[in-house]
């Protein structure tokens, strides 16, 4: 009984073994390979092979276009052509040759089913295609250069584009000013050395995720810019709530109400990392609080140039009365010019400065965003005036959060403080 109970046990174990292992193996997902949004399919499905994604050769390239393919049965040789890229690769040799110059493959071309698989991400690149592996999905992304979102600037004869590596943005635009903190998952880097092509650049992962621009020279994927009316970009593109959805990624617009609803600020960020915002006290951090200061002074200014106005000069006085207005503020819970204590907007500037002629304050609450504040004091009539004035010489702007601790929110101060 004891032999007859341990065999049934161990039956029992390798029976649910087989079966977990089956299962397993059923439950596996199929590798999907996604080329601009599109996902190819193959009359042999692609296999992974020691780690590395294969696919039919003769499909891969014809889904790039090729108008030349051959395969030498005596030599076991396969060789493609697509816009002047000649490939050539051999089933069991990790050699390859791409116009003639010798290059390593990870792995070798292999033969299943009776047609030569080939390491997609090789042929890919080969070809200029940026390849990334979804493991998520088990899916082979790629994409084309023409696929990505792309900012263009003919003044400057540069075009910057979604998914960029960090070095290539540095080389075409060189060092940034500064970088800032964007409140999210990725970092703003700044261009401010000509307003007139202001330009933040949002980068995560050594990539470029986000672009936000208020300046005129920068033309969206050569279609919307700044100026452009809202009536005539909802004939082009399906908006919803001030957003276009773009490829894979959201374009968000700020539109100049005073100016006929034309396009006046656009933020393009890249949705597939939209479940990596920042909460809590990283997003409503002090470092957050100074960069969105920089970036409302630059912002502003950019707005002045668009305007035929000089750009302001920061002055730290300014800045310190601003950033205890929004601080009050925020402590306090108040929206106002005067202070709950009685302390008037004339008696902080007085407390403050010295040696001006004439101040003016803007403040705003809960926008969320230095170009969102900006944005909207430009469209409020009182506001964009103190933002334009041509007399003013000098800006400061202080920013506050007041925090929601419970439920790790906060609202947005921004004071911006003027004189000459």
């Amino acid at each position: 009984m004891y032999k007859k109970t341990t065999i049934t046990a161990i039956v029992i174990t390798l029976i649910f073994m087989v079966s977990m292992s089956t299962a397993a193996y059923a439950s596996e997902k199929p590798i999907a390979v996604i080329a601009n949004g599109e996902q190819l399919t193959f009359d042999v499905p692609p296999i992974l092979h020691n780690n590395r994604t294969l696919v039919p050769f003769r499909a891969i390239f014809e889904a790039y276009g090729a108008v030349d393919i051959a395969w030498n049965q005596e030599l076991q040789k396969a060789t493609g052509s697509v816009d002047g890229t000649t490939i050539e690769l051999t089933v069991g040799s990790n050699k390859a040759f791409v116009n003639g110059s010798y290059l390593e493959l990870d792995v070798p071309p292999i033969v299943k089913n009776g047609r030569v698989l080939v390491p997609i991400r090789f042929i890919s690149e080969a070809l200029g295609y940026d390849v990334e592996w979804d493991d998520a999905k088990r899916a082979v992304i790629i994409k084309s250069p023409d696929y990505y979102n792309t900012f263009y600037n003919d003044a400057l004869g540069v075009k910057l584009r979604m998914g960029q590596k960090v070095d290539e943005l540095i080389a075409i635009m060189g060092e940034p000013s500064r970088i800032d903190k964007s409140g999210k998952y990725y970092d703003w880097y700044i261009y401010n050395d000509d307003l007139e092509h202001y330009i933040q650049v949002g980068v995560y992962d050594n990539k470029i995720v986000a672009f936000a621009t208020n300046a005129s020279s920068w033309v969206l994927n050569n279609d919307l810019k700044i100026g452009d009316l809202q009536r005539d970009i909802e004939k082009r593109y399906k908006l919803r709530i001030n957003v276009i959805h773009l490829k894979e990624d959201g374009l968000e617009i700020l539109w100049d109400i005073h100016n006929d609803y034309s396009l006046s600020t656009f933020v393009l960020e890249s949705s597939i990392y939209s479940n990596k915002l920042s909460f809590g006290e990283e997003y409503y951090s002090e470092e957050v609080a100074r960069s969105f200061e920089r970036q409302a002074f630059d912002l502003t200014n950019v707005y002045r140039l668009r305007n035929g106005r000089k750009p302001l000069i920061w002055r730290e006085d300014l800045a310190e009365m601003a950033l205890y207005h929004s601080n009050d503020m925020a402590a306090k819970n108040y929206f106002s010019h005067d202070s709950l204590n009685g302390d008037t907007f004339g008696e902080r500037a007085a407390k403050f400065l010295s040696g001006y002629r004439g101040v003016g304050e803007n403040i705003s609450m809960g926008y969320g965003t230095a170009y969102r504040s900006v944005g909207a004091l430009y469209n409020s009539k009182g506001h964009r005036e103190n933002m334009l004035r041509s007399e003013y010489k000098y800006l400061g702007v202080g920013v506050a959060f007041q925090m929601d601790e419970a439920r790790l929110t906060g609202t947005l101060y921004l004071t911006q403080n003027f004189c000459h």
